[in-house]
């Protein structure tokens, strides 16, 4: 009788992976091959099928939309619990925005500043450029200004403005009683009756919750590989250059940076090799 169970699960098994392959191959998510290589695909050990189906899983996980607002103007809006949505703009700067939030962006940012407008709660990994500053507007009275830095902004419906720096400079300007305040890595700044009021308490998670999940639609790989060191940055991951053009449809939820590594490999049909703290990835 277990016996008999035991193959009855089996035929079920192969058949969910018979599926789940023909999608990817169908959804171009693994490399197309033919004969016997083909064939030996398809016998990939059970403990790729959980692989794969994380990588088919952000085909369907990966929810939102970009729509054209007076033709100069796109809205990235990320769905009610599908994780952080994870983008890479125009300039470099890459955006983590969580679950019901929404970012509007010019195509290509102007000569003299690159201004974005917010709603609900993101992190912002901003690309250095001097010459022009990284200006973000929120529907809670406030202005956030930078030139390159890391921070997360929490600007959702029912809760406070808050804003925590990871790394470099922040300027925040509140229009509504006109306050000002610079905030340095390792300080946060929240908004009360009376204005701005910084400090240097910093909840240890207000980064790495928009880790849990991430959401990447048809994004590059370098894109990628910058997304995830810049909240994990242990250990680091590289690319060979020639690689960082590489499109991928992805969600990684609560995976080691070596698991994401392989998801990668799997469904651009690459290899990683692993040198003291640096994970390379290659042809």
């Amino acid at each position: 009788m277990k016996q008999n169970e035991y193959n009855t699960n089996r035929i079920d098994v192969d058949r969910a992976w018979n599926t789940l392959y023909t999608r990817l191959e169908k959804e171009r998510l693994l490399p197309a091959e033919t004969g016997e290589s083909s064939e030996r695909n398809r016998k990939i050990p059970l403990r790729w099928l959980t692989t794969a189906a994380a990588i088919f899983a952000g085909v369907i996980l990966s929810v939102f939309f970009l729509q054209n607002k007076n033709d100069s103007l796109l809205v990235l809006q990320n769905e009610e619990n599908t994780g952080t949505l994870v983008t890479t703009l125009e300039d470099g700067s890459t955006v983590y925005l969580a679950s019901r939030a929404s970012v509007s962006y010019p195509a290509a940012f102007a000569d003299n500043r690159r201004k974005v407008e917010l709603k609900g709660n993101a992190l912002f990994s901003v690309t250095k450029d001097e010459k022009r500053p990284f200006i973000v507007e929120t529907d809670k009275g406030i202005t956030i200004e930078v030139v390159g830095t890391v921070f997360a902004v929490q600007s959702s419906p029912g809760n406070p403005f808050e804003l925590s720096v990871k790394e470099g400079k922040v300027n925040v300007h509140s229009r509504d009683n006109q306050t000002k305040v610079s905030v340095e890595a390792g300080e946060i700044v929240r908004l009360n009756t009376g204005g701005l009021s910084k400090s240097k308490v910093m909840n240890p998670h207000v980064f790495g919750r928009f880790a849990d999940k991430m959401c990447f639609k048809d994004e590059k790989l370098n894109n990628i590989v910058q997304a995830i060191n810049t909240v994990y940055g242990y250990p680091a991951i590289v690319a060979e250059k020639s690689l960082n053009n590489r499109t991928l449809t992805v969600t990684f939820e609560n995976n080691s940076v070596e698991t994401m590594t392989e998801l990668i490999c799997l469904a651009l049909n690459l290899e990683y090799v692993n040198r003291q703290d640096t994970i390379f990835i290659k042809k």
